[in-house]
């Protein structure tokens, strides 16, 4: 489902097509232009509190920014803490945080640094949608499917 080698390129692509350099992001964002630079190389992944951001500046799904195939536009609008949106889908889909752990590469330390409010990585908030069958964007809250 995700490709995330292809997050650079799509936000290369989003960049450009909204006429952006990388300082001009690194501004919106409030993150250095080299940060920035670094994603459009492909040497780093953005945070999962970044790609929300792209995705919002960009009004793309994070789906698409994460590799996705099909986009479809999401507003921007508050969202829960990641940790009790993740619990909801959980309880709603009677997964345990012991089943998560268990099937894939995601550790039980995860599950607590997130209670105590740290954000997660894009790639695990990656495995955890397709784990769970869900788009990013319904798994942070972003949307309600």
């Amino acid at each position: 489902m995700y490709c995330l080698s292809k997050t650079s390129q799509r936000l290369r692509e989003l960049m450009s097509d909204g006429g952006l350099t990388a300082e001009a992001v690194a501004k919106e964002m409030n993150v250095s232009a080299f940060s920035v630079r670094a994603w459009l190389r492909g040497e780093l992944l953005p945070s999962l509190s970044h790609a929300i951001g792209l995705a919002d500046l960009f009004g793309c799904s994070l789906d698409f920014l994460a590799g996705a195939e099909k986009d479809e536009p999401v507003p921007p609008r508050p969202l829960s803490p990641f940790y009790e949106q993740v619990r909801n889908v959980m309880k709603k889909q009677g997964v345990t945080r012991y089943r998560v752990t268990r099937d894939t590469a995601v550790k039980d330390s995860y599950f607590t640094n997130w209670s105590k409010g740290k954000a997660p990585k894009l790639a695990t908030a990656c495995v955890l949608a397709e784990y769970l069958n869900v788009s990013l964007d319904f798994l942070t809250g972003r949307t309600d499917y």
